[in-house]
């Protein structure tokens, strides 16, 4: 699914992020918060915040680049 358009990179990246993160948690028996466990639409603002911070982080460190694939 592309991610709707205008969303920076790394609002992009942190929402691909959540959205694999809550599909793969249930395989892994695995319970996520229910405060962010649900679209990344209705995730808290400071939740999301967090994960695009983060993102910026690896982006900067060159840990993560926009686009390349491991």
């Amino acid at each position: 699914m592309l991610p709707p358009p205008g969303l920076t990179t790394s609002e992009r990246i942190a929402r691909a992020f959540h959205e694999a993160y809550e599909q793969i948690a249930p395989e892994l028996r695995y319970t996520t918060r229910r405060q962010s466990a649900k679209p990344w639409e209705q995730v808290p603002d400071s939740n999301r915040e967090l994960m695009m911070r983060t993102v910026d982080e690896l982006l900067a460190a060159q840990i993560i680049q926009p686009g390349v694939r491991a």
